[in-house]
Protein backbone atom coordinates (compact mmCIF):
# COMPACT_ATOMS: atom_id res chain seq x y z
CA UNK A 1 0.00 0.00 0.00
CA UNK A 2 1.79 3.70 -0.89
CA UNK A 3 1.24 5.74 1.67
CA UNK A 4 0.68 9.85 0.32
CA UNK A 5 2.34 11.31 3.50
CA UNK A 6 2.95 14.51 1.22
CA UNK A 7 -0.65 14.98 -0.11
CA UNK A 8 -2.40 13.99 3.42
CA UNK A 9 0.51 16.69 5.08
CA UNK A 10 -0.31 19.06 2.75
CA UNK A 11 -3.99 18.97 2.61
CA UNK A 12 -3.75 18.44 6.73
CA UNK A 13 -1.94 22.51 6.63
CA UNK A 14 -4.07 24.19 4.32
CA UNK A 15 -7.30 22.63 5.90
CA UNK A 16 -5.79 24.36 9.21
CA UNK A 17 -5.00 27.33 7.12
CA UNK A 18 -8.90 27.25 5.87
CA UNK A 19 -10.18 27.28 9.38
CA UNK A 20 -8.38 29.76 10.74
CA UNK A 21 -9.40 32.42 8.28
CA UNK A 22 -12.38 31.16 8.36
CA UNK A 23 -12.63 31.30 12.07
CA UNK A 24 -11.52 34.53 12.41
CA UNK A 25 -14.16 36.14 9.60
CA UNK A 26 -17.19 34.46 11.35
CA UNK A 27 -15.90 35.43 14.81
CA UNK A 28 -15.99 39.11 13.45
CA UNK A 29 -19.20 39.08 12.02
CA UNK A 30 -20.68 37.26 14.64
CA UNK A 31 -19.52 39.98 17.21
CA UNK A 32 -20.57 42.96 14.44
CA UNK A 33 -24.33 41.10 13.65
CA UNK A 34 -25.26 39.53 16.87
CA UNK A 35 -23.68 41.91 19.42
CA UNK A 36 -21.63 40.44 22.33
CA UNK A 37 -24.61 38.76 24.27
CA UNK A 38 -25.71 36.80 21.71
CA UNK A 39 -22.66 35.94 20.64
CA UNK A 40 -21.75 34.64 23.92
CA UNK A 41 -24.56 32.21 23.75
CA UNK A 42 -23.53 31.26 20.15
CA UNK A 43 -19.69 30.38 22.42
CA UNK A 44 -21.65 28.57 24.91
CA UNK A 45 -23.97 26.49 22.59
CA UNK A 46 -20.48 25.42 20.86
CA UNK A 47 -18.94 25.25 24.19
CA UNK A 48 -21.52 22.59 25.30
CA UNK A 49 -21.46 20.41 21.98
CA UNK A 50 -17.61 20.15 22.59
CA UNK A 51 -18.20 18.45 25.58
CA UNK A 52 -20.49 15.88 23.70
CA UNK A 53 -17.51 14.48 22.23
CA UNK A 54 -16.35 13.66 25.98
CA UNK A 55 -18.94 10.44 25.05
CA UNK A 56 -16.56 9.18 22.22
CA UNK A 57 -14.49 7.38 25.47
CA UNK A 58 -11.77 6.31 22.49
CA UNK A 59 -14.26 4.76 20.36
CA UNK A 60 -12.96 6.76 17.35
CA UNK A 61 -9.35 5.70 17.65
CA UNK A 62 -10.53 2.06 17.73
CA UNK A 63 -12.31 2.45 14.46
CA UNK A 64 -9.21 4.50 12.84
CA UNK A 65 -6.70 1.45 14.19
CA UNK A 66 -8.83 -1.05 13.27
CA UNK A 67 -9.20 0.43 9.46
CA UNK A 68 -5.19 1.11 9.73
CA UNK A 69 -4.43 -3.14 10.32
CA UNK A 70 -6.15 -3.57 6.94
CA UNK A 71 -8.72 -5.80 8.69
CA UNK A 72 -11.60 -5.05 5.81
CA UNK A 73 -9.22 -6.60 3.16
CA UNK A 74 -8.68 -9.54 5.58
CA UNK A 75 -12.22 -10.37 6.35
CA UNK A 76 -14.54 -8.16 5.48
CA UNK A 77 -17.80 -9.36 7.29
CA UNK A 78 -15.76 -9.05 10.75
CA UNK A 79 -14.69 -5.46 9.81
CA UNK A 80 -18.38 -4.75 9.39
CA UNK A 81 -18.94 -5.97 12.54
CA UNK A 82 -16.41 -4.33 14.87
CA UNK A 83 -17.45 -1.07 13.06
CA UNK A 84 -20.83 -1.43 13.35
CA UNK A 85 -20.16 -2.33 17.25
CA UNK A 86 -18.44 0.82 17.44
CA UNK A 87 -21.21 3.15 15.67
CA UNK A 88 -23.98 1.53 17.66
CA UNK A 89 -22.02 1.80 20.37
CA UNK A 90 -21.27 6.07 19.95
CA UNK A 91 -25.41 6.16 18.80
CA UNK A 92 -26.22 4.51 23.04
CA UNK A 93 -23.74 7.00 23.78
CA UNK A 94 -25.44 9.84 21.57
CA UNK A 95 -28.83 9.15 23.18
CA UNK A 96 -27.22 10.45 26.44
CA UNK A 97 -27.25 13.92 25.68
CA UNK A 98 -30.66 14.45 25.08
CA UNK A 99 -31.69 14.02 28.93
CA UNK A 100 -28.84 16.36 29.71
CA UNK A 101 -30.11 18.87 27.30
CA UNK A 102 -33.72 18.68 28.48
CA UNK A 103 -31.77 19.20 32.45
CA UNK A 104 -29.84 21.99 30.96
CA UNK A 105 -32.98 23.91 29.35
CA UNK A 106 -34.61 23.26 32.73
CA UNK A 107 -31.54 25.19 34.16
CA UNK A 108 -31.10 27.34 31.44
CA UNK A 109 -31.02 30.63 33.99
CA UNK A 110 -28.23 29.48 35.86
CA UNK A 111 -26.41 27.45 33.05
CA UNK A 112 -26.33 30.69 30.74
CA UNK A 113 -26.14 33.19 34.26
CA UNK A 114 -29.06 34.92 33.18
CA UNK A 115 -29.98 38.33 34.05
CA UNK A 116 -32.85 38.65 37.03
CA UNK A 117 -34.62 40.30 34.30
CA UNK A 118 -34.45 38.51 31.19
CA UNK A 119 -38.04 38.40 29.12
CA UNK A 120 -40.03 35.07 29.07
CA UNK A 121 -39.45 35.46 25.38
CA UNK A 122 -35.56 35.93 25.86
CA UNK A 123 -35.73 32.68 28.25
CA UNK A 124 -37.39 30.88 25.37
CA UNK A 125 -35.33 31.77 23.14
CA UNK A 126 -31.85 30.40 25.28
CA UNK A 127 -33.86 27.19 25.55
CA UNK A 128 -34.91 26.88 21.93
CA UNK A 129 -31.04 27.59 20.92
CA UNK A 130 -29.78 24.77 23.10
CA UNK A 131 -32.50 22.37 22.24
CA UNK A 132 -31.28 22.67 18.77
CA UNK A 133 -27.89 22.38 19.45
CA UNK A 134 -28.53 19.22 21.58
CA UNK A 135 -30.43 17.48 18.59
CA UNK A 136 -28.06 18.10 16.60
CA UNK A 137 -25.15 16.40 18.68
CA UNK A 138 -27.15 13.89 19.10
CA UNK A 139 -28.03 13.01 15.44
CA UNK A 140 -24.35 14.16 14.56
CA UNK A 141 -22.39 12.32 16.94
CA UNK A 142 -22.70 8.71 15.79
CA UNK A 143 -21.08 9.94 12.61
CA UNK A 144 -17.96 10.90 14.01
CA UNK A 145 -16.65 7.59 13.61
CA UNK A 146 -16.27 7.88 9.36
CA UNK A 147 -13.46 10.80 9.21
CA UNK A 148 -11.23 8.39 11.73
CA UNK A 149 -12.19 5.61 9.38
CA UNK A 150 -10.48 7.95 6.42
CA UNK A 151 -7.86 8.39 8.65
CA UNK A 152 -7.38 4.74 8.97
CA UNK A 153 -7.28 4.53 5.09
CA UNK A 154 -4.28 6.73 5.33
CA UNK A 155 -7.15 8.90 3.21
CA UNK A 156 -6.87 12.21 5.51
CA UNK A 157 -6.67 14.27 1.97
CA UNK A 158 -10.37 13.19 1.48
CA UNK A 159 -10.93 14.26 4.96
CA UNK A 160 -9.69 17.45 4.59
CA UNK A 161 -11.03 18.27 1.14
CA UNK A 162 -14.58 17.35 2.87
CA UNK A 163 -13.89 19.89 5.10
CA UNK A 164 -12.43 22.56 2.77
CA UNK A 165 -15.73 22.59 1.41
CA UNK A 166 -17.43 22.42 4.33
CA UNK A 167 -15.87 25.35 5.64
CA UNK A 168 -16.33 27.40 2.94
CA UNK A 169 -19.61 26.50 2.63
CA UNK A 170 -20.24 27.53 5.90
CA UNK A 171 -18.44 30.71 5.23
CA UNK A 172 -20.88 31.60 2.43
CA UNK A 173 -24.03 30.81 4.57
CA UNK A 174 -23.01 32.78 7.82
CA UNK A 175 -22.60 36.19 5.10
CA UNK A 176 -26.18 35.23 3.44
CA UNK A 177 -28.01 34.67 6.64
CA UNK A 178 -26.66 38.02 7.58
CA UNK A 179 -27.17 39.90 4.52
CA UNK A 180 -31.22 38.58 5.16
CA UNK A 181 -31.10 39.71 7.96
CA UNK A 182 -31.74 36.34 9.65
CA UNK A 183 -31.22 36.11 13.34
CA UNK A 184 -29.07 33.46 15.50
CA UNK A 185 -31.26 30.23 15.19
CA UNK A 186 -31.54 30.12 11.95
CA UNK A 187 -27.66 30.67 11.86
CA UNK A 188 -27.35 27.75 14.43
CA UNK A 189 -30.20 25.68 11.92
CA UNK A 190 -28.00 26.18 9.29
CA UNK A 191 -24.35 25.33 10.87
CA UNK A 192 -25.72 22.57 12.22
CA UNK A 193 -27.19 21.19 8.51
CA UNK A 194 -23.55 21.57 7.16
CA UNK A 195 -21.78 19.94 10.28
CA UNK A 196 -24.37 17.01 9.57
CA UNK A 197 -23.56 16.98 5.66
CA UNK A 198 -20.24 16.83 6.20
CA UNK A 199 -20.42 13.65 8.40
CA UNK A 200 -22.69 12.02 5.95
CA UNK A 201 -20.05 12.78 3.09
CA UNK A 202 -17.25 11.08 4.90
CA UNK A 203 -19.67 8.43 5.35
CA UNK A 204 -19.85 8.19 1.53
CA UNK A 205 -16.51 8.60 1.46
CA UNK A 206 -15.46 5.46 3.59
CA UNK A 207 -18.41 3.83 1.52
CA UNK A 208 -16.94 4.17 -1.17
CA UNK A 209 -13.44 3.39 -0.19
CA UNK A 210 -14.23 0.04 0.70
CA UNK A 211 -15.68 -2.70 -1.30
CA UNK A 212 -18.64 -4.24 0.60
CA UNK A 213 -18.31 -1.77 3.77
CA UNK A 214 -21.41 -2.54 5.67
CA UNK A 215 -23.34 -0.96 8.44
CA UNK A 216 -24.99 -4.15 9.90
CA UNK A 217 -27.81 -3.21 12.54
CA UNK A 218 -26.53 -5.73 15.23
CA UNK A 219 -24.13 -5.54 18.01
CA UNK A 220 -21.95 -8.19 18.56
CA UNK A 221 -20.89 -8.46 22.46
CA UNK A 222 -17.35 -10.18 22.09
CA UNK A 223 -16.48 -7.53 19.81
CA UNK A 224 -17.17 -4.79 21.95
CA UNK A 225 -14.89 -6.41 24.51
CA UNK A 226 -12.17 -6.48 22.67
CA UNK A 227 -12.32 -2.59 21.17
CA UNK A 228 -13.84 -1.51 24.71
CA UNK A 229 -9.74 -2.23 26.25
CA UNK A 230 -8.35 -0.33 23.88
CA UNK A 231 -10.54 2.06 23.68
CA UNK A 232 -11.09 2.60 27.52
CA UNK A 233 -7.15 2.93 27.75
CA UNK A 234 -7.08 5.71 25.04
CA UNK A 235 -10.02 7.22 26.85
CA UNK A 236 -8.22 7.73 29.90
CA UNK A 237 -5.16 8.63 28.11
CA UNK A 238 -7.30 11.43 26.54
CA UNK A 239 -8.91 12.30 30.00
CA UNK A 240 -5.07 12.71 31.12
CA UNK A 241 -3.98 15.12 28.82
CA UNK A 242 -7.19 17.35 29.35
CA UNK A 243 -6.29 17.20 32.78
CA UNK A 244 -2.74 19.39 32.68
CA UNK A 245 -4.32 21.40 29.53
CA UNK A 246 -7.50 22.36 31.55
CA UNK A 247 -6.09 22.32 34.72
CA UNK A 248 -3.13 24.29 34.71
CA UNK A 249 -5.75 27.38 34.15
CA UNK A 250 -7.81 26.38 36.88
CA UNK A 251 -5.25 25.46 39.28
CA UNK A 252 -3.59 28.98 38.82
CA UNK A 253 -7.48 30.76 38.90
CA UNK A 254 -8.17 29.09 42.55
CA UNK A 255 -4.96 29.65 43.90
CA UNK A 256 -3.25 32.69 42.25
CA UNK A 257 -6.27 34.43 40.99
CA UNK A 258 -7.74 35.51 37.56
CA UNK A 259 -4.90 38.36 36.78
CA UNK A 260 -2.58 35.25 36.90
CA UNK A 261 -4.51 33.37 34.49
CA UNK A 262 -4.28 36.24 32.12
CA UNK A 263 -0.80 36.46 32.22
CA UNK A 264 0.04 32.62 31.98
CA UNK A 265 -2.57 32.90 28.48
CA UNK A 266 -0.29 35.73 27.54
CA UNK A 267 3.21 33.58 27.66
CA UNK A 268 1.41 30.56 26.69
CA UNK A 269 -0.39 31.57 23.24
CA UNK A 270 2.90 31.27 21.54
CA UNK A 271 3.87 28.08 22.54
CA UNK A 272 0.63 26.25 22.01
CA UNK A 273 0.50 28.03 18.52
CA UNK A 274 3.57 26.26 17.99
CA UNK A 275 2.43 22.95 19.06
CA UNK A 276 -0.72 23.19 16.92
CA UNK A 277 0.90 23.63 13.79
CA UNK A 278 3.14 20.52 14.25
CA UNK A 279 0.25 18.26 14.55
CA UNK A 280 -1.34 18.50 10.84
CA UNK A 281 1.75 16.24 10.23
CA UNK A 282 2.27 14.45 13.50
CA UNK A 283 -1.45 13.21 13.03
CA UNK A 284 -0.17 10.96 10.07
CA UNK A 285 1.99 8.41 12.13
CA UNK A 286 -1.35 6.73 14.10
CA UNK A 287 -2.53 5.14 10.94
CA UNK A 288 1.26 4.15 9.70
CA UNK A 289 1.89 2.92 12.74
CA UNK A 290 -1.00 0.56 12.93
CA UNK A 291 -0.17 -0.99 9.84
CA UNK A 292 3.24 -1.14 10.07
CA UNK A 293 3.10 -2.88 12.95
CA UNK A 294 0.69 -5.45 11.73
CA UNK A 295 2.70 -6.86 9.35
CA UNK A 296 5.47 -6.64 11.45
CA UNK A 297 7.60 -4.37 9.24
CA UNK A 298 9.82 -3.26 12.71
CA UNK A 299 12.92 -2.29 10.72
CA UNK A 300 10.90 -0.08 8.14
CA UNK A 301 8.74 1.78 10.89
CA UNK A 302 11.54 1.87 13.11
CA UNK A 303 12.83 4.54 10.01
CA UNK A 304 9.99 6.28 9.46
CA UNK A 305 9.93 7.02 13.21
CA UNK A 306 12.89 8.48 13.82
CA UNK A 307 12.84 10.34 10.29
CA UNK A 308 9.51 11.91 11.24
CA UNK A 309 11.07 13.30 14.89
CA UNK A 310 13.27 14.55 12.91
CA UNK A 311 11.56 16.30 10.85
CA UNK A 312 9.49 17.90 13.49
CA UNK A 313 12.55 18.65 15.57
CA UNK A 314 14.09 20.15 12.45
CA UNK A 315 11.07 22.99 12.40
CA UNK A 316 10.72 23.43 16.10
CA UNK A 317 13.82 23.65 17.09
CA UNK A 318 13.98 26.98 14.87
CA UNK A 319 10.33 27.85 16.11
CA UNK A 320 11.58 27.78 19.53
CA UNK A 321 14.87 29.40 19.34
CA UNK A 322 13.19 32.39 17.75
CA UNK A 323 10.88 32.34 20.33
CA UNK A 324 12.99 32.22 23.32
CA UNK A 325 15.12 35.46 21.48
CA UNK A 326 12.10 37.23 20.85
CA UNK A 327 9.57 36.63 23.14
CA UNK A 328 8.98 40.04 24.62
CA UNK A 329 8.56 41.52 21.04
CA UNK A 330 6.35 39.41 19.84
CA UNK A 331 4.09 39.64 22.61
CA UNK A 332 4.28 43.23 22.10
CA UNK A 333 3.64 43.38 18.77
CA UNK A 334 0.63 40.68 19.15
CA UNK A 335 -1.00 41.79 22.11
CA UNK A 336 0.13 44.97 22.56
CA UNK A 337 1.43 44.05 26.26
CA UNK A 338 4.73 44.59 27.71
CA UNK A 339 5.36 41.97 30.54
CA UNK A 340 8.25 40.58 31.57
CA UNK A 341 6.75 37.52 33.21
CA UNK A 342 4.43 36.64 30.60
CA UNK A 343 7.94 36.79 28.29
CA UNK A 344 9.37 34.58 30.41
CA UNK A 345 6.55 32.06 30.71
CA UNK A 346 6.47 32.10 27.09
CA UNK A 347 10.20 31.55 27.23
CA UNK A 348 9.56 28.47 29.44
CA UNK A 349 6.21 26.86 27.61
CA UNK A 350 8.00 27.05 24.67
CA UNK A 351 11.19 24.74 26.00
CA UNK A 352 8.02 22.23 27.25
CA UNK A 353 6.58 22.38 24.25
CA UNK A 354 9.41 21.72 21.86
CA UNK A 355 9.97 18.80 24.08
CA UNK A 356 6.87 17.60 23.69
CA UNK A 357 6.92 17.83 20.06
CA UNK A 358 10.04 16.34 19.88
CA UNK A 359 10.45 13.38 22.64
CA UNK A 360 6.42 12.68 23.09
CA UNK A 361 4.06 13.35 20.91
CA UNK A 362 5.35 11.16 17.97
CA UNK A 363 6.59 8.00 20.17
CA UNK A 364 2.86 8.42 22.12
CA UNK A 365 0.92 8.27 18.34
CA UNK A 366 3.10 5.01 18.00
CA UNK A 367 2.99 3.41 21.24
CA UNK A 368 -0.89 3.48 20.96
CA UNK A 369 -1.00 2.33 17.99
CA UNK A 370 1.60 -0.97 18.84
CA UNK A 371 -0.65 -2.55 21.81
CA UNK A 372 1.30 -0.62 24.34
CA UNK A 373 -2.22 1.48 25.23
CA UNK A 374 -2.44 0.08 28.71
CA UNK A 375 1.70 1.26 29.17
CA UNK A 376 0.52 4.70 27.93
CA UNK A 377 -2.54 4.54 30.48
CA UNK A 378 -0.51 3.73 33.21
CA UNK A 379 1.97 6.54 32.51
CA UNK A 380 -0.62 9.44 31.95
CA UNK A 381 -2.51 8.49 34.77
CA UNK A 382 0.41 8.77 37.16
CA UNK A 383 1.27 11.89 35.49
CA UNK A 384 -1.88 13.39 36.07
CA UNK A 385 -2.01 12.47 39.47
CA UNK A 386 1.57 13.90 39.85
CA UNK A 387 1.14 16.82 38.31
CA UNK A 388 -2.28 17.57 40.67
CA UNK A 389 -0.93 16.87 44.18
CA UNK A 390 2.80 18.31 43.36
CA UNK A 391 0.71 21.40 42.25
CA UNK A 392 -1.60 21.81 45.16
CA UNK A 393 1.35 21.59 47.73
CA UNK A 394 3.63 23.65 45.77
CA UNK A 395 0.83 26.45 45.53
CA UNK A 396 -0.21 26.06 49.45
CA UNK A 397 3.70 27.11 50.29
CA UNK A 398 3.77 29.78 47.59
CA UNK A 399 1.01 30.60 45.47
CA UNK A 400 2.61 31.38 41.85
CA UNK A 401 1.58 30.41 38.44
CA UNK A 402 5.03 29.62 37.96
CA UNK A 403 4.68 26.76 40.38
CA UNK A 404 2.08 25.17 38.43
CA UNK A 405 4.30 25.54 35.26
CA UNK A 406 7.11 23.91 36.50
CA UNK A 407 4.94 20.85 38.24
CA UNK A 408 3.69 20.51 34.49
CA UNK A 409 7.20 20.26 33.50
CA UNK A 410 9.02 18.35 35.80
CA UNK A 411 5.95 15.58 35.68
CA UNK A 412 6.17 15.51 31.59
CA UNK A 413 9.96 15.12 31.79
CA UNK A 414 9.56 12.22 34.24
CA UNK A 415 6.88 10.35 32.51
CA UNK A 416 9.02 10.95 28.92
CA UNK A 417 12.43 10.77 29.53
CA UNK A 418 12.02 7.40 32.15
CA UNK A 419 8.82 5.63 30.86
CA UNK A 420 7.95 6.70 27.21
CA UNK A 421 11.18 6.97 25.39
CA UNK A 422 12.83 4.38 26.84
CA UNK A 423 9.62 2.35 26.19
CA UNK A 424 9.89 3.10 22.43
CA UNK A 425 13.58 3.04 21.73
CA UNK A 426 12.64 -1.10 22.95
CA UNK A 427 9.52 -1.65 21.02
CA UNK A 428 10.75 -0.37 17.88
CA UNK A 429 14.23 -1.65 17.80
CA UNK A 430 15.57 2.11 17.21
CA UNK A 431 19.65 2.14 17.97
CA UNK A 432 19.97 4.88 20.68
CA UNK A 433 23.12 6.41 19.71
CA UNK A 434 22.01 6.98 15.58
CA UNK A 435 19.30 8.34 17.21
CA UNK A 436 20.38 10.70 19.16
CA UNK A 437 22.58 11.77 16.73
CA UNK A 438 20.32 11.69 13.68
CA UNK A 439 16.66 12.39 15.36
CA UNK A 440 17.67 14.86 18.38
CA UNK A 441 21.09 16.68 18.02
CA UNK A 442 21.83 17.50 14.03
CA UNK A 443 18.35 19.38 13.57
CA UNK A 444 18.83 20.95 17.28
CA UNK A 445 22.33 22.62 16.31
CA UNK A 446 20.93 23.95 13.24
CA UNK A 447 18.83 25.50 15.42
CA UNK A 448 21.03 26.67 17.65
CA UNK A 449 23.75 28.36 14.47
CA UNK A 450 20.49 30.03 13.49
CA UNK A 451 19.63 31.84 16.99
CA UNK A 452 23.25 33.04 17.19
CA UNK A 453 22.43 34.93 14.17
CA UNK A 454 18.76 36.06 15.49
CA UNK A 455 19.96 37.24 18.48
CA UNK A 456 23.20 39.20 17.11
CA UNK A 457 19.73 41.18 14.69
CA UNK A 458 17.92 41.33 18.40
CA UNK A 459 21.27 42.68 20.48
CA UNK A 460 22.20 45.51 17.98
CA UNK A 461 18.99 46.22 16.32
CA UNK A 462 16.32 46.07 19.16
CA UNK A 463 14.75 49.80 19.93
CA UNK A 464 16.20 50.94 16.44
CA UNK A 465 13.77 49.03 14.43
CA UNK A 466 10.07 48.84 15.18
CA UNK A 467 8.49 45.44 16.73
CA UNK A 468 7.45 44.07 13.31
CA UNK A 469 10.88 44.78 11.02
CA UNK A 470 12.59 43.36 13.57
CA UNK A 471 10.84 40.30 13.56
CA UNK A 472 10.41 40.24 9.83
CA UNK A 473 13.87 40.49 9.33
CA UNK A 474 14.51 37.73 12.12
CA UNK A 475 12.40 35.08 9.75
CA UNK A 476 13.62 36.77 6.29
CA UNK A 477 17.13 35.37 8.31
CA UNK A 478 15.99 32.04 9.24
CA UNK A 479 14.27 31.35 6.18
CA UNK A 480 17.79 32.10 4.25
CA UNK A 481 19.53 29.46 6.74
CA UNK A 482 16.54 26.58 6.82
CA UNK A 483 15.74 26.18 3.33
CA UNK A 484 19.34 25.63 2.55
CA UNK A 485 19.59 23.05 4.90
CA UNK A 486 16.34 21.69 4.43
CA UNK A 487 18.04 20.55 0.85
CA UNK A 488 21.19 19.65 2.19
CA UNK A 489 20.27 17.94 5.83
CA UNK A 490 16.82 16.81 5.32
CA UNK A 491 15.64 14.92 1.70
CA UNK A 492 16.86 12.11 0.71
CA UNK A 493 18.21 11.40 -2.52
CA UNK A 494 15.14 11.00 -4.02
CA UNK A 495 13.86 14.16 -2.70
CA UNK A 496 16.58 15.98 -3.91
CA UNK A 497 16.14 14.94 -7.58
CA UNK A 498 12.56 15.78 -7.00
CA UNK A 499 13.17 19.49 -6.33
CA UNK A 500 16.11 19.48 -8.54
CA UNK A 501 13.53 18.72 -11.40
CA UNK A 502 10.74 21.05 -9.92
CA UNK A 503 13.62 24.04 -9.85
CA UNK A 504 14.71 23.19 -13.51
CA UNK A 505 11.20 23.52 -14.29
CA UNK A 506 10.31 26.44 -12.57
CA UNK A 507 13.55 28.36 -14.14
CA UNK A 508 12.60 27.24 -17.48
CA UNK A 509 9.07 28.85 -17.28
CA UNK A 510 10.97 31.87 -15.95
CA UNK A 511 13.56 32.31 -19.35
CA UNK A 512 10.21 31.91 -21.58
CA UNK A 513 8.62 34.34 -19.82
Amino acid sequence: MKIPFFKNTVTNYFSMFVRLIQGILVTRWLISHLGEAQYGLWVMLWSFFSYALLLDLGFGVAAQKVTATELYKKDINKYNHTISSIFFSHVSMALLILPLTFIGMYYIRELFHLPADATAEYIRFCREALLLSGLAATMVFPLGVFPEILVGLQKLYLRNYIIIISKLVELAGVITVFALGLGLFKLLFFVMLVMGATQVAMLVAAWRAIPGFRIRFAFDKEVFKKIFHFSSAVYIISIGRMIWERGMFLLISVFCGLAPVGIFQLGSRIPFLIQQIALPYVENISPISALLHSRKRTMHLAQILMRAIRWVNFFAAGATVMVIIYAPRIILLLFNVDNNEAAFICRLMVLFVYFLLVCRSIPEKFLTMAEEHKFLAKVQSFESIFFIVISIVGLLIKPHELIVVGAMILTKLIGTAVFVLPHLIKRANIRLRFFILYSLFEPALLALATGMVCYWQYYFLRGQLHEFFLLALAGISGVLIYFPALYFMMFDHAEKLRAQRLISKFTRKLRRA
